[in-house]
């Protein structure tokens, strides 16, 4: 016989925190993975053999497989034959369908605020456009374009959603795989942080609409460059592979 809480234990039971679900194993191992991807670590084409990744994480290569089926549902991985799973190469129409995310999600945030229904975290912003100055300086172009993807992030984090913001960092870690292709980093992300620092001028003196156009025209910038980059990138694969 199931007994029912009292009226009164029913309410003290309603007001109860939901908990959040623990990740499987295998989520922390793709996880570890995915990280590794979107700091730099991982580059395009890297091979990821099953038994080392299981001997390094300490975990069953079943885990591993499971692991690799969700990154490459992800785009991030993918399986050749007789060669294994590898970091997966971005082609054109990848970067072109990426960029056309990355505008709705990031030129909405600054609608959001343009509108005055969210209000843009400058302290936050203002934070990491420093930390990419100084990791720049330092010459650690990989930190760099790690904290220039975080600045996209806080950007977006205007949404208050958590959906978007797990669907964005997943889409920061996928275009990661284009940032890679690029042969002269300092240059990129260089130029990209500088304008980074003039977008962030003109949200902290309130000329958001501003800072909205110079974003579409940086998106549309950094589209065309990466383009560029995946297809010279490809281009060298191709004659590598010929030889």
């Amino acid at each position: 016989m199931v007994r029912t809480p009292e009226p009164g234990l029913r309410g003290a039971v309603n007001g109860l925190p939901s908990l959040q679900p623990l990740p499987t194993v295998a989520e922390r191992a793709a996880e570890v993975i995915r990280d590794n991807i979107f700091e730099g670590r991982f580059e395009p084409g890297t091979a990821l053999p099953e038994a080392a990744l299981s001997m390094a994480l300490q975990v069953s290569r079943n885990t591993i497989r499971e692991a690799f089926r969700m990154l490459t549902a992800e785009h991030l991985l993918a399986h050749e034959a007789h060669k294994g799973v590898m970091v997966r190469e971005l082609l054109e129409d990848d970067i072109h369908d990426i960029y056309k995310l990355r505008r709705m999600f990031e030129l909405s945030a600054f609608d959001l605020a343009i509108d005055d229904r969210q209000q843009l975290d400058l302290p936050q912003i203002a934070a990491v456009v420093a930390q990419a100055q100084l990791l720049a300086t330092g010459g650690r172009w990989l930190e760099a374009g790690t904290a220039n993807l975080r600045f996209h992030e806080v950007l977006v984090g205007i949404h208050r959603s958590p959906r978007v913001t797990e669907v964005f960092r997943h889409l920061m870690t996928e275009v990661r795989l284009g940032f890679l292709a690029v042969a002269d980093p300092a240059a990129f992300h260089g130029a990209f942080l500088a304008r980074n620092r003039a977008i962030l001028e003109l949200m902290t003196a309130g000329k958001l609409r501003e800072a909205r156009a110079e974003l579409a025209a940086y998106l549309d910038d950094a589209e065309a460059m990466v383009v560029k980059a995946v297809q010279g990138r490809l281009l060298i694969r191709s004659a590598q592979g010929s030889r």
